[in-house]
């Protein structure tokens, strides 16, 4: 199969997709042939590079061994291996690296979702010198130490196998610089930057901008001034707390269900498709809950911002960002009750969009 072929194929699977021009960058007389943005999420997976090419997907990797397995039913499934260990994606009942803590950046489990997330981007047999620019809360941006180690673990040269039911790619690239700045400067990047011109835009830049970044773990916050970021802030409130106390109150009321039988994953999947929920025991009906639970939610996003102590009337944008404004835009839009509240345009990928943008500069 010819590689045209192969990136025909995966574009048409959903994974890849691609909505800009054919034009690649030039990149002559730069140390790199790629620069690509990544977003390791707990909840979901980002990536954006040249050409508008992009991905997303659940952060599902996981380790596996099948060393008792009799049959599969499984035809569609992606497997990758990397130094002899065999990885998976897209079981949604696996979970990704998880934490909050400085210690999720460095490990092991961290540095193979991110070269897997890599890979679905590069075309086989390209031998690629790549530019990552990535994101980290904003409360460990600042830290050296994680920021350093985050990385010495990707730079170099690395070989994964991509495992399909029909085809089989050995993909070989190398790292050979790594970017790390705090997550929401990636949306306030896309913000400001203009496709047409493809330069930043300078009025934009003069003006006092609030980037609210709600993810699964984190909020994270970055204030523009004066062609400055000036301060980022970072809470450890997210999706996931959302979830937890909507799981622990469905398991009060429907002791019957099992909630809990569901991973965090799995029920915030579930719930952005339907509010009745599906467990062995049954179908429940959690849109009460739901809402009840996206507001509180709301508030703790809203009461942890103004807490800050922020000169709100000095801003001319406050930018809502990540795959929390959207499920929590209604009751933010109510809380903060001002028309200068913009919901990024699509939030989900306006922060690793920003990182490629990044790179370009």
């Amino acid at each position: 199969m010819a590689k045209k072929d192969k990136k025909e194929k995966r574009i048409k699977a959903g994974e890849v997709t691609s909505s800009g021009p054919t034009r690649k960058p030039d990149y002559t007389g730069k140390p790199y042939t790629k620069i690509i943005g990544i977003d390791v999420a707990n909840s979901t997976i980002k990536i954006w590079t040249d050409d508008e090419l992009n991905n997303k997907y659940r952060n599902t990797v996981k380790e596996i061994n099948d060393a008792g397995l009799v049959y599969s039913f499984k035809t569609d499934y992606q497997m990758y291996v990397y130094n002899k260990e065999v990885y998976e994606v897209g079981d949604i009942a696996a979970m990704g690296s998880g934490g909050r803590g400085k210690a999720r950046y460095n490990s092991d489990s961290f540095k193979i979702e991110t070269l897997i997330g890599i890979t679905t981007v590069i075309e086989p047999d390209s031998s690629e010198k790549i530019r990552v620019v990535t994101g980290v809360p904003s409360t460990l941006a600042k830290n050296n130490a994680v920021v350093e180690e985050l990385k010495v673990s990707l730079i170099g040269e690395h070989t994964l196998k991509s495992v399909k039911w029909d085809q089989v790619d050995n993909i070989t690239f190398e790292i050979v610089e790594v970017i790390v700045v705090p997550q929401p400067l990636g949306t306030l990047y896309n913000f400001v930057y203009n496709p047409e011109t493809k330069e930043l835009n300078q009025k934009q830049l003069s003006q006092r901008s609030l980037v609210i970044d709600i993810g699964w773990g984190t909020c994270d916050l970055a204030a523009l001034e004066s062609f400055r970021v000036r301060g980022t802030f970072g809470f450890e409130i997210g999706t996931s707390d959302y979830i937890s106390d909507l799981q622990e109150e469905a398991n009060n009321k429907f002791p019957e269900a099992n909630i809990y039988a569901l991973n965090p994953h799995e029920l915030d999947l579930a719930l952005l498709e339907s509010t009745v929920v599906e467990t062995p025991f049954g179908s429940y009906d959690l849109a009460e809950l739901a809402e009840k639970h996206k507001e509180n939610q709301a508030k703790r996003v809203y009461e942890a911002t103004m807490g800050l102590g922020l000169e709100f009337n000095k801003f001319y944008h406050i930018i809502l960002t990540g795959g929390g404004s959207l499920q929590y835009e209604k009751y933010l839009r109510d809380l903060f009750n001002d028309p200068r509240v913009v919901v990024m345009e699509n939030a989900v990928l306006a922060n690793v969009r920003g990182f490629y943008l990044l790179g370009q500069f």
